[in-house]
């Protein structure tokens, strides 16, 4: 009864553990560290829960054996009264009929009656002895009977008696039995809990460990024109440049560390794209473009590689798809580039807390709307547009660790381009681990990097994964 009071007491506490975390999860979402916390007390908690459910099984599996072996030792007494009671049916049966046959020979002695026999006593003497005689022998055929019967229904008795304590232990087994199933039961329950609340842990912790990254040596321009989706290769870049073009879409400018053997559709240069390139120090990649655009590069020496041009056997088209949404580059095979040495490390978790942002949602025209929706178990958001899951043509997902909005002033350039003007200042919302900083961005040159900040000043350390930065006309 104490271990069971005991199991009961841990499995209220892992309630109440289980209950304040989803009253968590529901409200402000906690950091990695807070979660972690929580989830070593549920293992802690769990582990306990667990440890005495195994004792408890244990007493009950060596109860169940000592219930098979008392009736083990029942059924023997059982049938060993069963035989006795059996033997003295016999023996009373037998007596019972040495007993008629002795009466018969003493009242029926010669073919005479019992009264024939009294009367024909010679005289009061011999009157008595044969009474004396007779009530002997009635008496002791009196306490034969008896004792037999005695001895017969002492057995009968007894048979009851050890029936009964039988189905007493077979009804303790079978509840024993009963409690012993659920327990196991409960113990698998408690076991798939400790599997997800240990998997949850090891995420988590993987979560706030710092990562070493590579810094990017490819920047790719990306289609993002329907034709062109589901885009190969984009899940596994480092950063990922998100502008509008003419007609009110977007491309991408995706910066690669990764070497995927097929990246695209690659799309035309601009000014902006370029100079993007050139602050990540990346070999830019690109499909011809404007006359002032390629002009641009060649002026300013800009380290890449026209896809359009190149005679090179790293980029080709899919026949799967129609001109000019089916050029692609095999960055593994390109060796434009030797692969970067160089090592940033990234925290896993931000220096400050901001307001809760679980989603986020901005419009680049009617027909295009960018979405990302905070999963807490990846500590990542995942991208939708037009309000479908945003996967690359290899079926995975994109997951945003770091949102950045740009807010930046856009001109008309040649043939009407919207064109952003990233250098300067101006607005950002930073997104990351579920919460929104705001702050601004800052670019001082052509090949400075784009510097984002904190409102009070403080430079944002972005945390380890992909980054997405979406370029969006000024407020």
């Amino acid at each position: 009864m104490s271990q069971m009071k005991k199991l009961t007491g841990l499995l209220i506490v892992l309630l109440l553990i289980s209950l304040g975390f989803s009253g968590r999860v529901s409200g402000n979402v906690p950091d990695p560290q807070h979660r972690i916390e929580r989830t070593r007390t549920e293992i802690s908690e769990l582990e306990k829960v667990i440890k005495a459910m195994d004792a408890d099984i244990k007493a009950r599996e060596a109860r169940l054996q000592e219930l098979d072996a008392e009736q083990a030792k029942v059924k023997r007494l059982l049938l060993q009264t069963e035989a006795s009671l059996a033997e003295s049916e016999v023996r009373m049966a037998e007596k019972s009929r040495v007993l008629a046959g002795r009466l018969r020979s003493v009242y029926m002695k010669g073919g005479l009656s019992y009264l024939e026999m009294l009367l024909g006593a010679d005289n009061l003497g011999d009157l008595l002895i044969r009474t004396a005689y007779l009530r002997r022998v009635l008496n002791r055929d009196a306490d034969i009977i008896a004792a037999y019967r005695a001895e017969f229904d002492a057995l009968a008795e007894r048979r009851v008696a050890i029936a009964a304590q039988r189905k007493q232990i077979e009804d303790m087994r079978f509840e024993a039995e009963a409690q012993s199933q659920n327990l196991l039961a409960q113990r698998r329950e408690q076991d798939a809990l400790l599997k997800r609340a240990r998997t949850q842990l090891a995420a988590d912790l993987a979560v706030i460990t710092p990562r070493a990254e590579k810094r990017p040596i490819y920047g790719v321009v990306i289609d993002n024109a329907g034709p062109a989706r589901p885009q190969h290769g984009l899940s596994q870049a480092s950063v990922i440049y998100e502008y509008e073009v003419e007609g009110r879409i977007t491309r991408y400018l995706a910066l690669f560390s990764a070497l995927p053997r097929k990246v695209g559709p690659v799309r035309s240069a601009r000014e902006h794209s370029i100079i993007l390139a050139m602050e990540n120090r990346v070999h830019y990649i690109y499909s011809g473009g404007s006359f002032d655009v390629l002009a641009i590069i060649n002026n300013w020496n800009v380290r890449g590689t026209n896809a359009t041009t190149s005679r090179g056997g790293s980029f080709f088209r899919d026949s799967a798809r129609r001109a000019p949404h089916n050029l692609y580059v095999n960055l593994a095979a390109l060796g434009a580039v030797a692969p970067s040495r160089e090592v940033v490390i990234r925290p896993s978790f931000l220096s400050r807390q901001g307001e809760q942002a679980l989603s986020i949602a901005l419009e680049y025209a009617n027909n295009l709307n960018i979405r990302y929706e905070f999963v807490q178990r990846q500590g990542a958001y995942r991208r939708y547009i037009n309000g479908q899951v945003h996967r690359d043509a290899e079926g995975r997902t994109i997951m945003a660790r770091n949102i950045i909005i740009q807010y930046v002033p856009h001109r008309s350039g040649l043939m009407g381009r919207p064109t952003p003007d990233i250098i300067g200042s101006g607005p950002i919302e930073f997104y990351a681990l579920g919460q929104r900083h705001r702050g601004t961005w800052r670019k001082e040159g052509r090949e400075a990097p784009t510097r984002f900040y904190f409102e009070d000043g403080q430079e944002i350390e972005r945390i380890y994964g992909q980054t997405w930065v979406q370029l969006v006309r000024a407020r």
